[in-house]
């Protein structure tokens, strides 16, 4: 309730002359604007203060009905009695000083029950003319709400502030934008870290300045200016609590704090602190992270069955181990029961039976069996863990995990596989014939199997640990540092052939392989070798090869022997040839002859030593020991001719003379014609015993059968050759005595031809010049032949166009032989060569004469002259009957010819003969191509002469 307010001098406008009812227009007005005030005005005159105006809403106030106009106040509200109200009356009426006062606590009957109201009113001195008090004037505002409102803010306040205090959340009144710590509990100042002392009537921030930059500045200023409340969870605030730096987690929230109009006056913090919690979650979240962890990384998954409620529960990872992709609840019966292996399915559920009968009293699961993906239909491994619960006997609970162990499983198959290797590859190491043996990376042996044993003689035990070089030859190590090498680098070494020694020194041939061997990284730990003994195998090797060897020479000997026509030449292969087969030091062929004291024999030739080495000590007779062979009686084959009978009978040495080679194994082998007479004998020695075996003797035997032959064709043939000899130097000299008549007859036939002028008698001549001409060319090829033979053919070299005189050539054919049409083919505008002209020119006119000569259906040949940058080339091409294959390579030999071919066609087969040996002589080639039906082609060649 305020104070009073007197104002002396105070006067009211309100007049009334309480004797004259009537009023003045002033009046009225006056008493219209008191009926229409809002707000409660009462006029009272006189000492008593009787009522003679009020307005509704005074009248409203007082409560009292509406007639209240003539009363006196005190008559009208004597509940008012005792609160001094009257006795302010009487001083503004006796003072004429006006009261006014606010928020006075009235009570009032308001139809028979006494309230309480507040008013502002005042009382208001009425003057008459005369400056007399003869009334007052009461206003009134009714302010009871408001004083209510007040009241209960103050309290609200008070209560506001002890709950702030007394709260049991962490709690502060921040005022102004500076955010002046106003009000804080105890629950804040403990968050806080500081005294009552250290935060009052100061901004929060520099009280705590530790809190700042961390963010909360900017939403305390967002909900100051805009009034909208901020909430946090968990928020972590990083502050210097009793000392000490510290991180808070809160729950807080700032909220607006506003005055009764709304206004704002600052910010209201309220906050939890939540560090245990959190802390104590982030350590389970933490714990349960680590779990799930280990649950992911040991890919467990886990179930739940309620046996009370019938349903059952899987985690993602039991969903996959079963291939189920559908989000449904799970059932026992269709998803897990279904999903078992057919082969499993039986004994996992009575296992399960037992434990939910309680058969099993412990509770525990632990089983292995194989699902069916319902949607994949991959087949997994699962092993399962768990416990059924139990409660007053009856189960409850069938909670477990469930574990992928598809790889183990699978691991498991192939280590029992692997096993099941080892063992049948131990079997097979075992009784393996090859040698398998292990070894480290420094050739440390691990392993050495039975064959090993039975080929190095060393047993298992004396072997492992021992380097591998015990069977290796000291010159083959560096064989064993290239193996291992290759090893290191993960290559393979196969059928690598070497030797190597058994215990005693004894060389073994072995054909190894040997591979790395790795550990489950794939790094190489050392190598596996397998060996097998090929030593059977090279000495058959070997066998074959000298057998080969042996086939190759005998080929070769044969061959080269059944060419041969000189005696010397082959009697000296056939020892050479025979002397290597045998193997033998030396080898001999002596020659049978009679002398005038009996037989000798006279070396022929000699192998494998020195001429001197028998000459000095003079040809043997005929002594026992040769008597055999060179009486054609058999083969002597000796492995010790000194210890022979028939060895050291003459004199005058009576066996081998000093300095003689020396001959201990000894082999003689007869040289018989193919009518019964012995050649002579080849005869083999050496200095050890036993060298020779039945099989020399076989080969020596076949060889000088066909050495037999072979000296029969050389005798043969020099016996022809004497006969061509003769042959020879008759042809030549019959040539050159009938060359000079020759000549003679044709000049005195050209002189009776200039003579002779009938027709008749000069067509006869003519044909006997003709034949003159003819038998003249032929003693000219013959002469030729002979000059050849005895290397007497004189060539006259010098340059010329080769293509002037093929032209000539043809010219001089053409004139002859005019059914033939000659046509000649080259680009060339000369042909230069170094030779004879006049003998090319004979062999080109030898060729177009043969290719008219043996083409008489003919009417065409072909000539071409081809030059490269080495030689140049002529052909000549017949359309005749053609020459067969097997004839061509013998149309160049003297006396030739393909009778058959041109049985009625005159030569003695010398011109091609002659026409070889010319180009031969120019050191160029001839040769010729032909088909039967197709005609032949004659070409040869020079080299290009160059300038």
């Amino acid at each position: 309730m305020e104070e009073p307010n007197h104002k002396p001098n105070s006067k009211s406008s309100l007049s009334k002359d309480q004797t004259n009812p009537s009023y003045t227009s002033e009046e009225q007005q006056i008493n219209a604007m008191i009926e229409s005030a809002p707000f409660p005005i009462a006029v009272y005159i006189g000492k008593e203060m009787r009522i003679i105006r009020a307005n509704q809403a005074v009248i409203e106030v007082w409560g009292k009905g509406p007639d209240v106009i003539g009363k006196t106040f005190k008559e009208l509200l004597p509940e008012l009695a005792g609160t001094g109200i009257y006795q302010h009356l009487d001083e503004v009426y006796n003072t004429g000083v006006p009261f006014n006062i606010r928020n006075s606590k009235v009570k009032l009957t308001i139809n028979g029950e006494l309230k309480e109201f507040y008013f502002n009113y005042s009382f208001t001195p009425l003057f008459d003319d005369s400056g007399k008090v003869y009334g007052v004037m009461n206003t009134a505002a009714d302010v009871t709400d408001l004083n209510l409102a007040k009241q209960h803010a103050e309290f609200s306040e008070t209560n506001f502030r002890n709950m702030i205090l007394q709260a049991p959340l962490a709690m502060s009144l921040l005022r102004d934008p500076a955010f002046v710590v106003d009000l804080v509990n105890d629950a804040m100042l403990d968050i806080w870290g500081k005294s009552l002392a250290q935060v009052t009537g100061k901004p929060v921030f520099e009280a705590l300045p530790d809190a700042k930059e961390q963010g909360l500045e900017q939403v305390m200023e967002a909900v100051y200016r805009t009034g909208e409340p901020f909430f946090a969870n968990e928020t972590p605030v990083k502050l210097i609590r009793h000392g000490k730096e510290d991180t808070v987690y809160q729950n807080f929230v700032y909220q607006a704090y506003r005055d009764s109009y709304g206004a704002i006056l600052g910010v209201l913090a309220i906050s939890v602190n939540v560090s245990e919690q959190v802390r104590a979650r982030m350590e389970l979240e933490k714990a349960y992270e680590q779990i799930q962890l280990s649950k992911t990384a040991a890919q467990l998954g886990t179930f739940d069955l309620d046996l009370e409620k019938g349903t059952m529960e899987w985690d993602e990872r039991c969903r996959e181990l079963f291939g189920i992709a559908h989000r449904n609840q799970v059932t026992y019966e269709q998803d897990f029961v279904q999903g078992l292996h057919p082969e499993d399915k039986e004994r996992i559920v009575t296992i399960i039976d037992q434990l939910l009968t309680g058969k099993k009293p412990d509770g525990n699961y632990d089983v292995e069996y194989r699902t069916i993906g319902q949607e994949d239909q991959q087949i997994r491994w699962v092993r399962a863990k768990g416990k059924v619960y139990h409660e007053n006997n009856k189960p409850k609970r069938f909670i477990g995990s469930v574990l992928d162990i598809t790889n183990q499983k699978q691991n498991e198959q192939r280590l029992l596989d692997l096993s099941e290797k080892q063992a049948r590859l131990a079997a097979l190491v075992n009784s393996s014939d090859d040698i398998i043996i292990s070894k480290t990376l420094e050739g440390i042996i691990t392993s050495w199997n039975p064959a090993a044993e039975r080929a190095f003689g060393f047993t298992e035990a004396e072997a492992i640990g021992c380097h591998i070089s015990i069977v290796i030859p000291k010159n083959r190590l560096n064989e064993e540092d290239y193996i291992l090498g290759q090893i290191r680098n993960g290559n393979k070494v196969d059928h690598f052939e070497t030797v190597r020694y058994s215990k005693g020194k004894q060389e073994i041939h072995l054909s190894l392989t040997v591979s790395p061997v790795v550990d489950h990284t794939g790094k190489v730990i050392g190598a596996s070798k397998i060996a097998r003994d090929i030593t059977q195998q090279k000495i058959t090797q070997q066998r074959a090869k000298k057998y080969t060897v042996r086939l190759e020479i005998m080929n070769m000997v044969m061959s080269a022997i059944s060419e041969e026509l000189d005696l010397n030449k082959i009697l000296q292969k056939v020892t050479d040839a025979t002397t290597e087969l045998t193997g033998a030091s030396f080898g001999a062929f002596f020659y049978n002859k009679m002398d005038a004291a009996g037989e000798s024999y006279t070396l022929f030739t000699l192998s494998g030593a020195p001429r001197e080495a028998f000459e000095k000590f003079g040809m043997p007779r005929n002594t026992a020991v040769f008597h055999p062979t060179f009486s054609g009686e058999g083969v002597v084959r000796v492995d010790d001719i000194t210890k022979d009978p028939r060895y050291g009978k003459n004199d005058p040495h009576f066996g081998m003379p000093k300095g003689h080679l020396p001959v201990v194994s000894y082999l003689a082998v007869p040289v018989i014609s193919r009518n019964g007479h012995v050649i002579g004998g080849l005869f083999f020695g050496h200095p050890e015993p036993a060298m020779f075996n039945e099989e020399h003797e076989a080969l020596v035997i076949s060889i000088a059968a066909q050495a037999a032959i072979s000296l029969d064709n050389a005798k043969l043939f020099e016996e022809v050759r004497a006969l061509n000899d003769k042959k020879d130097e008759f042809i030549g000299l019959a040539s050159h005595e009938l060359k000079t008549p020759l000549a003679s007859i044709n000049g005195y036939l050209q002189i009776l031809d200039r003579q002779i002028k009938e027709e008749g008698p000069k067509k006869f001549l003519q044909k006997a010049l003709n034949q003159v001409g003819r038998i003249t060319s032929l003693v000219n090829d013959l002469l030729d032949v002979s000059k050849i033979e005895a290397g007497k053919l004189q060539l006259t070299r010098a340059e010329f166009d080769l293509k002037y005189i093929v032209e000539e050539a043809i010219e001089l054919i053409q004139q002859s032989e005019a059914k033939h049409n000659i046509s000649f083919k080259s680009e060339l505008a000369e042909c230069p060569v170094q030779g004879d002209a006049q003998r090319i020119e004979q062999v080109i006119v030898n060729l177009l004469s043969n290719a008219i000569k043996y083409a008489p259906k003919a009417n065409k040949v072909e000539v071409a002259l081809t030059c490269t940058a080495q030689k140049v080339t002529v052909s000549v091409r017949d359309f005749g009957p053609g020459i067969a294959k097997d004839k061509l390579k013998n149309i160049f030999t003297r006396f030739y010819r393909i009778d058959e071919a041109s049985p009625n066609i005159s030569g003695l087969g010398i011109g091609l003969y002659l026409a070889h040996e010319i180009i031969t002589r120019h050191n160029g080639e001839i040769w010729a191509e032909s088909e039967l039906g197709a005609g032949s082609t004659f070409f040869f060649s020079l080299p290009r002469h160059k300038n």
